[in-house]
């Protein structure tokens, strides 16, 4: 049996991440997979990145990745983004610039960020006006039917979910290592939540056809990450960091 650890979205939490690979180090993982979104966020990105680094782990690329390396000659309106781009070294941003866009892993995993196609959609949520809801099976049936790999990895969404498909395929999101809450704006305002301040992984333990998977929640200070978020000018992180869900005066309508 090989054990696997998925995780995603650290978004510059250094005090999450280090808590999840602590706890990783317990569970005699094999491989240790990131789909993405490694730096950007109201906290530590070259600290983040740094711990990154030095850990063998499979890495691809994610939305935020990529809006890093489209606005290192130009401003950009998007809140924290400078203080990002300023705190980053050349070797990180070196690093960023060769991560690919999706993987294989052991012809077991498709990996990516959002989707295969693009690192700025949701591959299990749809976003609707009336609230988010998780694609039914048929739509997910057509949406992976190019992808031979039994389990499908995706992030972005930060929403720690498993979905079994009636056709034997797997899709996993871990949730995020390090924002366990933000506010979407897109063509409808809407809230994704996962409704508790931990960092998140998930496990994933296979053994031929059989597979078993586990998704964790690590406890850490998220009280002392809230508090940087702040004293960064970000107050809506802070709150986000220390719920895991909407506070009340950003609820979506």
């Amino acid at each position: 049996m090989k054990t696997y650890a998925i995780l995603s979205d650290i978004h510059g939490n250094s005090l999450a991440l280090q808590a999840v690979l602590k706890d990783i180090q317990l569970k005699q993982v094999d491989t240790i997979i990131n789909l993405g979104d490694h730096v950007f966020g109201a906290l530590e990105p070259e600290v983040s990145a740094k711990i990154i680094q030095q850990v063998n782990m499979l890495c691809i690329s994610g939305n935020t990745d990529r809006e890093i390396l489209e606005s290192l000659d130009k401003p950009s309106e998007k809140e924290n983004m400078e203080r990002v781009k300023a705190d980053l070294s050349v070797q990180t941003i070196n690093w960023l610039k060769n991560l690919p866009t999706t993987a294989i892993c052991d012809d077991l995993f498709f990996v990516c960020h959002g989707t295969p196609e693009s690192d700025n959609e949701y591959f299990l949520e749809k976003v609707t006006a009336h609230g988010v809801f998780v694609y039914n099976d048929e739509e997910l049936i057509e949406k992976t039917k190019y992808i031979k790999q039994r389990i499908i990895l995706c992030g972005h969404s930060h929403v720690n979910r498993v979905v079994y498909l009636s056709n034997g395929k797997i899709i996993l999101n871990p949730g995020s290592v390090g924002l366990p809450a933000y506010l979407g704006n897109g063509e409808n305002r809407f809230a994704m939540e996962s409704m508790t301040p931990h960092a998140k992984y998930a496990l994933v333990r296979a053994d031929g056809d059989c597979v078993f998977i586990e998704q964790v929640l690590c406890h850490y200070n998220w009280q002392r990450a809230s508090k940087a978020a702040l004293l960064n000018g970000s107050e809506k992180w802070a709150q986000f960091l220390l719920h895991g869900r909407m506070p009340k005066d950003l609820r979506v309508a």
